[in-house]
């Protein structure tokens, strides 16, 4: 019985980790920061941090993969959605790019992120294979939600696919900057502002589309 308990406490230790290396990151910068802050944050050693990871680009790594995984299971959640398939897409993509749900810190660390992929090979190819898998995942869901008649669109479905990660990637550099005097941008206001999709009246109440969404536009051949 005591081996389960250890591992149980080794996996708490590394969450706890992780949790500290987010806020750390994200506050301080990941250049500026270091393995001994990301260990007093979490309220451990510096052994204990290098007990499971081997360095701070480890931990980074670690951050972008829970980041892609959630990223991914968002994506995913249009082809299991058992509601309308118009809303359960508009839902789809607005959970990909609102964070209102997630930890604020995530909006801080991204850019970040993409900062160390210029320096950082690994890093970089890392998130170029999770952008290639992301615009697939859109350009499937797309071209099977205009097959059946639910979004018509205004550009082919892989360059929709890119303008979706584009405007995620836009949207979250932009909260930085944002002043008090702008307020809000709904992500669906986005998606209508960029007319990726064309609701049919048959096929989605006006409740579930915005108007901006529903704007007829049909691509070109």
């Amino acid at each position: 019985m005591a081996r389960p308990a250890r591992q149980e406490q080794r996996q708490q230790t590394r969450a706890k980790l992780v949790d500290a290396a987010l806020r750390v990151f994200a506050e301080q910068g990941y250049d500026h920061a270091t393995v001994e802050e990301i260990s007093i944050a979490a309220g451990y050693s510096k052994g204990a941090y290098y007990f499971h990871f081997d360095s701070k680009e480890d931990m980074l790594l670690e951050l972008l993969s829970a980041w892609i995984d959630d990223q991914t299971r968002r994506l995913l959640a249009f082809e299991n959605a058992g509601a309308s398939p118009a809303i359960a897409l508009l839902d789809t993509l607005e959970s990909l790019l609102r964070y209102d749900d997630r930890d604020p810190h995530w909006r801080l660390l991204l850019p970040e992120i993409w900062v160390q992929s210029q320096r950082n090979a690994t890093v970089r190819e890392t998130l170029q294979a999770a952008y290639r898998r992301w615009i697939e995942l859109l350009r499937d869901a797309f071209v099977k939600a205009e097959r059946e008649g639910i979004v018509s669109l205004a550009v082919r479905p892989d360059v929709a696919a890119s303008l979706v990660l584009a405007a995620h990637d836009g949207l979250t550099l932009r909260s930085r900057l944002k002043t008090q005097a702008e307020g809000a941008l709904p992500p669906s206001q986005v998606l209508g502002a960029l007319v990726l999709l064309v609701a049919p009246p048959e096929q989605a109440s006006k409740q579930a589309i915005p108007p901006t969404v529903r704007r007829t536009a049909r691509r070109k051949k």
